[in-house]
């Protein structure tokens, strides 16, 4: 007999079941598949990495190969944006009104049929229409991964994994930094761009047939009421893990709304959380995209740094970012969500005074990336697990969206300010992360500690 049940109704739109599947997850011991599921789902961030970074390494050539100007150029930058920001909304609300495991593989496919096309372009329309569906692909992959991720793991490593997830960016950025130079110093010109988004699109696909072997998400199933299958997916694992099964049960909310009403949800009972969730996105990324845009732009011709050495600057970056990333991600589970952030934003305010100050750029952005590009470890964390699995999907992706136009916006506002003067620049860098900061310490005062909890606990 299943211990799943229907208990109570609560509105014409929810109801709610007691089981003890959630309780019976989060006390799987580690086992191969959770390995085999974070390398099939967090590859995402390595792949958004790879290409962003692939494409600045590769835009110039590409230009002129296909002819474009500098606006059109820019514009293959944006058009992945765009369609980053589409994907994100589209995709996160249909892995919450489908499931995890079709969408994440929609988008991914979505992702490598874009990215291995671009290869192929042969002028600027193609070749924006094709950035549109990479991007789409990519904002996708962010809302139900990390959904996925969240409900799967085991409460007490969930804020390492993710956070670990988070810092495989760097690592991405890295492989890609790597890739260019390898290509470009093997193939001409006009034929190194192509193969470089061949190479993107073919290791998606390949990423895609291994996650035809992971599960949905036992949680999404349960907010559906289908507790028949994610008993079902539940006891395989711990058939494989060796374990019995645990009797406490919990109440679980089965949504059976729409749009609408998924948008009442998070703007109503979580809009606060809602909100601070999108000031992390907007912090993280105002400050990324802000610094990336600064370094070749404004601090270089003003350190007088030779254009030829920003790839190391960039390499730098993407080392400090991995190491304090990995550092980050388990500090959020041994010391908690609240400390580990808040600590890390005082210091990255203080690294960022620093910077303007410092007369040795190389050791002061040492420092900085080490400490600054490692918030998004707890900041993403922080922000993605404080929703139910009913809405998770739909609420990232409404706040990729907003962080995304915060990214976009960041980069010419402080090239603005830096006509002014070159520390008025990085004044404007500062005040995004005091913003992050103020927004951090209220959650911190009147927010939920969601180390070791349950997502039930937390939501």
């Amino acid at each position: 007999m299943f211990t799943t049940n229907i208990l109570i109704y609560s509105t014409s739109l929810m109801k709610r079941l007691e089981t003890d599947i959630t309780v019976r997850l989060d006390s799987l011991p580690w086992t191969g598949f959770h390995t085999r599921f974070l390398v099939a789902l967090g590859v995402t961030w390595i792949l958004d990495a790879f290409e962003v970074v692939i494409v600045g390494n590769v835009l110039g050539s590409m230009k002129e190969s296909l002819g474009l100007s500098p606006v059109q150029g820019s514009l293959l930058v944006s058009g992945f944006l765009i369609g980053a920001i589409l994907g994100s909304f589209l995709f996160g609300y249909l892995a919450d009104r489908y499931g995890r495991k079709k969408i994440f593989i929609v988008t991914l496919l979505t992702y490598s049929l874009g990215t291995f096309l671009t290869g192929f372009a042969w002028d600027f329309y193609s070749a924006f229409l094709l950035r549109l569906v990479a991007g789409a692909g990519i904002g996708g992959e962010f809302a139900a991964i990390h959904s996925a991720i969240d409900e799967f793991i085991p409460s007490r490593h969930r804020g390492k994994v993710d956070g670990f997830v988070v810092a495989s960016w760097n690592i991405g950025s890295i492989l890609a930094s790597l890739t260019a130079l390898l290509i470009f110093k093997n193939l001409p010109q006009d034929i190194a761009w192509r193969f470089a988004f061949f190479l993107g699109g073919a290791i998606a696909l390949l990423v895609a047939y291994v996650r035809k072997h992971v599960p949905e998400s036992p949680r999404w199933l349960l907010s559906k009421g289908m507790e028949d299958k994610a008993e079902s997916i539940v006891r395989a694992l711990e058939s494989e893990a060796g374990v019995s099964r645990v009797g406490r049960t919990v109440q679980v909310p089965v949504f059976e709304g729409g749009l609408v009403e998924g948008f009442k949800e998070i703007l109503g009972r979580y809009r606060w959380r809602f909100l601070f969730a999108t000031s992390m996105s907007f912090t993280i990324l105002t400050t990324y995209y802000g610094m990336i845009t600064l370094i070749p732009v404004v601090i270089a011709p003003y350190m007088r740094i030779d254009q030829s050495q920003v790839p190391v600057i960039f390499l730098i970056g993407s080392v400090g970012g991995l190491i304090g990333g990995v550092i980050t991600a388990f500090l959020s589970d041994a010391a908690g969500r609240k400390a580990t952030g808040l600590g890390i934003l005082i210091l990255s305010v203080l690294s960022t005074l620093a910077l303007i100050h410092s007369d040795d750029f190389y050791i002061s952005f040492g420092i900085y990336s080490f400490i600054a590009f490692s918030f998004a470890c707890v900041g993403y964390v922080t922000a993605m697990e404080i929703f139910p699995s009913y809405i998770r999907a739909t609420a990232i992706g409404m706040i990729s969206i907003l962080g995304r136009i915060g990214g976009t916006m960041a980069p010419p506002l402080l090239i603005h300010l830096s006509q002014i003067s070159y520390q008025a620049g990085l004044y404007g860098l500062l005040g995004f992360w005091i913003f992050g900061l103020v927004s951090y310490t209220l959650w911190a005062i009147f927010g939920v500690e969601a180390k070791g909890k349950s997502i039930e606990e937390i939501t």
